[in-house]
């Protein structure tokens, strides 16, 4: 004789059900590992600037009884050094990426790399229509820019007059940040939430306010107000493409652009 159990007010059990991994995170589960991801950042960049300090201090020979605000005082400065900040980037992505993998893998509907959008290359349209479109915002970023009078954000010449290894910040940049940051939000969050009742233009928005909202503690208003335009640019390419091969390329285009314009306003 079988029994029929009621499950409608019986909360889930810890370890989930085979069925419900071969589906992607929901929408909740994906927004709670991305804060968490989010928290471990600030951690991982905390304990680097603790670190760094530290080594300043110990090479400065600096006494116990002044170490707390040497170290107050180095902090700042190490916060806004172009080759800290390098270097913390570097480590930060290195210590997050696999984690996201983690994350991936852990729902069996495929494996982490398809979960990402790295099974599926941009066909040949795809990749011209987005050159195009990035262009274009470009081009209209750069007029808007000189009709509002917004200038080149503080934040950004000091962390270039602070670097000693300039290949460095490139690598951080241009490179590591396009990838690292494209794997969370047009990787990660974009999976989850775009299988969820959000659906496409939901998961645009979201990801494309979030994107935007993490640029907060260097640039003001205005300049994420034109940033929020690219990161629409490269959902909708994580969209068309299948994949997520060109955001990655459209954002390291992006940065190589604002690396260059900004070696050469420096120079």
């Amino acid at each position: 004789m079988s029994t029929v159990i009621e499950t409608n007010n019986i909360d889930i059990p810890p370890n989930e059900p085979e069925n419900e991994r071969k589906k992607p995170w929901s929408a909740k589960a994906t927004l709670g590992i991305t804060f968490l991801l989010f928290i471990l950042y600030f951690v991982i960049s905390i304990i680097s600037l603790m670190v760094g300090a530290g080594i300043e201090a110990a090479s400065a020979g600096v006494t116990a009884e002044n170490a707390h605000a040497f170290g107050e005082k180095l902090g700042q400065e190490l916060a806004l050094d172009g080759d800290f900040t390098a270097i913390n980037y570097l480590v930060t992505a290195l210590c997050l990426s696999p984690l996201i993998f983690y994350f991936a893998g852990r729902r069996k509907v495929t494996t982490a790399a398809a979960y990402l959008g790295f099974t599926k290359l941009p066909s040949k349209a795809n990749f011209i229509t987005f050159n195009l479109a990035l262009l274009a915002y470009l081009i209209i970023s750069h007029f808007a820019s000189t009709a509002l009078g917004i200038e080149t954000p503080q934040i950004m010449i000091d962390m270039y007059n602070t670097t000693d290894y300039l290949f460095l910040l490139f690598i951080a940049v241009v490179i590591a940040a396009p990838i690292f940051e494209e794997l969370v939000f047009r990787g990660f969050i974009f999976k989850g939430l775009k299988n969820s009742p959000l659906g496409i233009v939901g998961t645009l928005i979201i990801t494309s306010v979030l994107f935007t909202l993490i640029h907060a503690g260097q640039y003001d208003l205005t300049v994420l107000a034109i940033l929020f335009p690219l990161a629409i640019i490269l959902g909708l390419s994580r969209q068309r493409s299948g994949g997520i091969y060109l955001p990655i390329y459209l954002h390291f285009a992006n940065n190589l652009y604002a690396s260059v314009s900004m070696y050469l306003f420096m120079n």
